[in-house]
């Protein structure tokens, strides 16, 4: 696992954390600005939208 997998693991884990609060995860992280975070929380949607559909797949639902 790289470093930047893991910032990018702990960013996602921090939006989940806080309820999305992009501001709170922006000071975490110490990006400048919070179109980058934003950036992270469009990933996570997207994964977990993919999970759920490989997962309804495996269900058979």
């Amino acid at each position: 696992m790289s470093p930047h997998r893991v910032r990018h693991s702990s960013i996602m884990a921090a939006l989940e954390a806080t309820g999305e609060n992009v501001r709170v995860v922006q000071q975490l992280s110490r990006h400048t600005k919070p179109e980058i975070v934003m950036r992270y929380d469009d990933n996570r949607k997207d994964l977990q939208g993919e999970m759920t559909g490989v997962l309804s797949g495996l269900l058979g639902k």
